[in-house]
């Protein structure tokens, strides 16, 4: 999917699909709620889609805000419906800006449905009632196609914005086609026909007008953001919940995957637990018996029967974090547990029937570790049947609002929080290489030393990596007598990037590991190498 160019708009002539289908509309009283109806100029297209900048009953959840909109300050209130007004906690953003940038977005448009016109579906109808519509071969899709063995199993999807109707590849085996041109991201217009697969769709509108809402957060009220990538999330988590789908979840470390994870097992509606497993912080002598189990006396030390966390998860959720670092030896015994869906404990003879939804996530690259041999394939496609990235706080800046009032309900949910605009602009401008977790620890530490419950950019506690972490590798000398190899120049530059932010750090070899996504092993074994010290004061 192209992010920074505007797609293409393609417009000709007829074709679309999918049974009847109806949208259930799921209430937002958590979280947006607001007495205020703001307009601005209405976008149109030839949808006769028009975005209106404005909220009926929702704003973020358990929020006072003060905004300056428009030359006038409204005051904007909302109470959420799972905590009582007493303990609402009320955060108030000083910012000049319009509130569409935090309110769930409304789209007015000509009623739209899809219809297949030719293929093995022809026929098929289902209209357009939500912002993201997936067509392919899964069931879960809107418009499912399983008898188009051309159609990947997620094909392509319609994404309703106020320019209109935009169709995106989801990177299919034989593409998406508009007038026999391949394309990847295209806004279609009414009666425009699409090929995916041997499927032929086209889009038609009516004279009679609904809306659409944009919403900008999950159906719990727990993830929020504005960010296509998180509204996927939201959009996606019911349907795979539902399906029981396993999930890979991949991202940098911090950035929401054990809440993600936490919120699928809620919406699974499960009865067993969520049981969260990381794989990186398991012993390797100990992960087998710790994942599987052990019978009494399967070996030196096992005094009595242990059930695993595989079996632990026995009608809930199975969360492996950091599948990625689960040992390649043990990795074709969790394969065949997962393919069979049975399970035998160490020292043990009878084998136990499994039922549990997977999740499992990473902040590797699990394709190159299969393309290096350090991950088997046939594991990766069991676990990836589904995969959704969660993108870095660096790339939602436009989310820190939301986040920022989001983490102060839960940090300080009984005290008036006042986030002035300098703050927020001196959290927008920092790079969070720790992710979401990283913001959180630096409210928590900033509100301890607050007095008046107001955060300005002076009584923000930032980490002190804020100015110190290098932005460029050391230069080499030019001059042909001082012309070191290639090896050596890496490893200069190595060098230096881990002591400065060992450094800015204070020597936290466990922060600076996770800062830097390497193992601690490896960063001792890099500091003895390198024969870093840590400065004396």
């Amino acid at each position: 999917m192209k992010k920074d160019k505007s797609p293409a708009k393609i417009g000709t002539s007829p074709d679309t699909s999918h049974p009847n289908h109806t949208s259930e509309h799921r209430p937002h009283s958590s979280l947006f709620s607001s007495r205020v109806v703001l307009t601005s100029l209405p976008h149109l297209d030839t949808f006769g889609c028009t975005k209106v900048d404005a909220v009926e009953e929702d704003f973020l959840r358990s929020i006072e805000a003060s905004w300056t909109v428009r030359g006038q300050e409204k005051d904007m209130y909302a109470e959420s419906s799972k905590i009582s007004s007493k303990n609402a906690m009320r955060a108030s953003l000083t910012l000049d800006q319009g509130l569409e940038e935090f309110y769930l977005s409304r789209v007015s448009m000509k009623e739209t449905s899809l219809t297949v016109l030719d293929g093995p579906h022809k026929g098929l109808e289902v209209p357009l009632t939500q912002d993201m519509f997936y067509i392919g071969r899964e069931e879960w899709c809107d418009l499912s196609l399983p008898n188009d063995k051309r159609v990947s199993s997620v094909h392509c999807e319609l994404r309703v914005e106020k320019k209109g109707v935009r169709l995106i590849d989801r990177g299919s085996r034989n593409g998406s086609f508009i007038n026999d041109v391949q394309v990847n991201d295209a806004f279609l217009t009414p009666d425009t026909t699409f090929k995916v697969g041997h499927s032929v769709c086209v889009l038609r509108t009516t004279t009679k007008k609904t809306q659409i809402d944009i919403r900008f957060s999950d159906d719990s009220g727990q993830l929020v953001g504005q960010e296509p990538a998180m509204r996927e999330i939201f959009t996606l988590l019911p349907r795979l919940a539902k399906k029981g789908i396993p999930l890979l979840l991949t991202g940098e470390t911090g950035t929401g995957k054990s809440s993600i994870a936490n919120v699928l097992h809620q919406q699974s509606q499960r009865e067993g637990e969520c049981v969260v497993v990381n794989c990186g912080a398991l012993s390797p002598s100990l992960i087998e018996s710790e994942l599987f189990g052990y019978e009494k006396g399967a070996f030196t030390g096992a005094e009595q029967r242990h059930q695993g966390y595989i079996e632990q998860a026995q009608g809930g959720t199975l969360f492996l974090d950091e599948i990625g670092e689960l040992p390649l030896s043990l990795q074709p015994k969790l394969l065949d547990v997962l393919e069979r869906k049975r399970l035998r404990r160490l020292g043990g003879t009878k084998e136990i029937a499994l039922d549990f939804q997977l999740v499992t996530a990473t902040h590797r690259d699990l394709k190159q570790q299969v393309e290096l041999g350090e991950f088997r394939k046939d594991l990766f496609y069991r676990i990836a049947v589904m995969e959704l990235h969660v993108p870095a706080l660096r790339e939602r800046k436009r989310d820190l609002p939301l986040l920022i009032s989001h983490l102060l309900q839960q940090i300080s949910p009984d005290q008036y929080i006042k986030v002035t605009k300098d703050a927020l602009q001196a959290l927008k401008e920092y790079h969070w290489p720790g992710n979401l977790r990283e913001l959180r620890n630096v409210l928590e530490r900033s509100l301890i030393l607050v007095e008046e419950a107001e955060l300005d950019a002076d009584s923000l506690l930032m980490p002190h990596s804020h100015q110190s972490l290098p932005t460029e590798a050391p230069k080499p000398q030019t001059s042909p007598q001082d012309i070191r190899t290639m090896k050596d120049l890496l490893a200069d530059a190595e060098a230096a990037i881990l002591e400065d932010v060992l450094n800015a750090l204070h020597w936290n070899v466990s922060k600076t590991a996770q800062t830097l996504e390497v193992s601690r092993s490896w960063l001792h074994g890099r500091i003895r190498f390198y024969q870093l010290k840590r400065p004396t004061d």
